[in-house]
């Protein structure tokens, strides 16, 4: 179960929350103004991905044909171009 809490209470019980982290491996969200904003998570959790990393992705997409990639690429693309909130050259 994730926990939520505002970020003036996370201020002033951060020494609790860490604790609640490292000993009972919880994941606490902080929010601002009703929206989260930031994690508390176990640091294992972050060293477990790093070691991971793109080791994890190679080979994700081999079993793609040509046709596929290229039509990956495509709506990449498409999409790039259709974002409005921001200017991209193509």
């Amino acid at each position: 179960m994730i926990r939520t809490i505002a970020i003036t209470d996370a201020k002033a019980k951060l020494s609790e929350l860490v604790n609640r982290v490292l000993y009972n491996k919880e994941k606490i969200y902080i929010s601002k103004k009703g929206k989260n904003v930031a994690a508390l998570i176990p640091i294992e959790e972050i060293e477990k991905d790093k070691k991971e990393g793109l080791i994890c992705a190679k080979g994700a997409l081999s079993d793609l044909g040509d046709s596929e990639i290229d039509e990956m690429v495509e709506m990449i693309y498409k999409a790039r171009k259709d974002e409005k909130s921001r200017q991209v050259d193509i």
